[in-house]
């Protein structure tokens, strides 16, 4: 006699289809029973990270260097799962794990940098804890590393980047659709009412009029301008140029002063061990 033992998913499966009307014959039922607890566990059947790019956690190397990734799109907060996919990084998990590393006895830490950018809320605060971390930094560019990306990594002590890795992209952004002229077509209007003198509420409850564009240019100049301060104070040096908000790599990226050198991690490595205590 084969033994089976079920797993608790092959056992909320069965259950969930105890009773069904269309499971009417004894011989079916115990035949789809049998077959279904053969089949093998989700955790064996694949991996994750044959579908997602996961994210690893903190880790310290046998040289005493933390390690810390900011992947994917960066954002205030976010479900712990999403981080674990490797599909976005909040703020507050960098600088936890930074924290933690020199709490730990880390001698440098170095900042792996793949990400598109992400939000305004939770930047600046958490470039502010990296400029603020009491070990050599520096962050290792491979892919993507724009806008708040960049910003982050313009916080550490050095900068270095895979040939054709594109950085830069230094610059605030609020896009949206328009898609007033659509539901006009559908025979729907939106409406909004607001509290006397409090014109700028209904901004994208409606599509935003002439005064509300003003408002949001105007939040937009506000952050992009704490944007280039915070880089040119970061960045000695750098080119005006950069302030269009393009991206650029390898020996471009280096004349422009973006970054201070085209290599790898391992590179890195070797430069904290040269030039630390480790």
């Amino acid at each position: 006699m084969k033994t089976i033992t079920p797993t608790i998913s092959t056992l909320r499966m069965l259950s969930s289809i105890r009773g069904e009307f269309w499971m009417i014959r004894a011989d079916k039922v115990e035949h789809f029973a049998l077959s279904a607890l053969e089949i093998p566990s989700a955790k064996e059947a694949f991996d994750l990270a044959d579908f997602y790019p996961m994210r690893s956690g903190a880790s310290m190397d046998k040289h005493g260097i933390g390690h810390v990734e900011i992947k994917g799109a960066l954002l205030n907060k976010a479900p712990g799962i999403y981080e674990k996919l490797g599909l976005v990084t909040t703020y507050q998990t960098i600088q936890n794990e930074a924290s933690a590393l020199v709490a730990a006895g880390s001698h440098a830490i170095l900042f792996h940098v793949d990400s598109p950018g992400g939000t305004v809320a939770g930047c600046a605060e958490c470039a502010e804890a990296i400029a603020a971390l009491t070990v050599p930094t520096g962050a290792h560019a491979d892919g993507l590393a724009c806008s708040a990306a960049y910003k982050l990594a313009s916080s550490c002590d050095s900068i270095v980047a895979t040939p054709s890795s594109e950085v830069g992209n230094i610059g605030t952004i609020l896009s949206w659709q328009d898609c007033s002229a659509f539901w006009r077509e559908q025979g729907i209007e939106f409406k909004a009412l607001v509290n006397e003198g409090a014109d700028l509420k209904s901004t994208f409850h409606l599509e935003p009029d002439e005064t509300q564009i003003a408002f949001l240019q105007e939040s937009i100049n506000a952050a992009g301008a704490e944007f280039r301060q915070w880089v040119e104070e970061h960045r000695t040096g750098i080119s005006s140029e950069v302030f269009r908000a393009g991206w650029y790599h390898g020996k471009k990226a280096m004349e422009m002063g973006l970054v201070d050198a085209i290599g790898t991690a391992d590179d890195m490595i070797a430069n904290f061990l040269e030039n630390s205590p480790v």
